[in-house]
């Protein structure tokens, strides 16, 4: 490797430092997040507080540490759990056979429109 090249390498992992490092700094935090089934709200949760609700025997959500995921699902597919933790104003987690959804809200507008995993 000539010393060009190891120049390359280093401002490549820089940017890609500062553009992961920027991710987190623009992305604004939800306060609640909201769970409705078949259309209809089942309950809004703290985002501050750390527990876990078995959403009708289907679905098993967490809280903990300001982020919300799908623990446990009984759909096929599993597809609900794949989709990770959300904690940013607008993220949904949704499970299409048993009819979940999981919405973070806030008070707080976002700088995006719509985020792409």
């Amino acid at each position: 490797m000539k010393k060009k090249d190891i120049i390359l390498i280093i401002v490549v992992l820089l940017v890609a430092c500062i553009a992961f490092g920027a991710k987190f700094l623009l992305s604004k935090q939800g306060g609640e997040a909201t769970i409705t089934v078949d259309g209809k709200v089942y309950g809004t949760y703290s985002l501050d507080e750390d527990q876990t609700i078995n959403v009708d025997d289907h679905n098993t959500v967490v809280i903990k540490g300001g982020v919300v995921h799908m623990e446990d699902a009984d759909c096929p597919d599993k597809l609900c759990i794949k989709q990770g933790e959300i904690s940013s104003n607008g993220e949904k987690i949704v499970c299409l056979p048993n009819k979940t959804i999981v919405q973070v809200n806030s008070d707080k507008e976002s700088d995006y429109d719509v985020k792409v995993k």
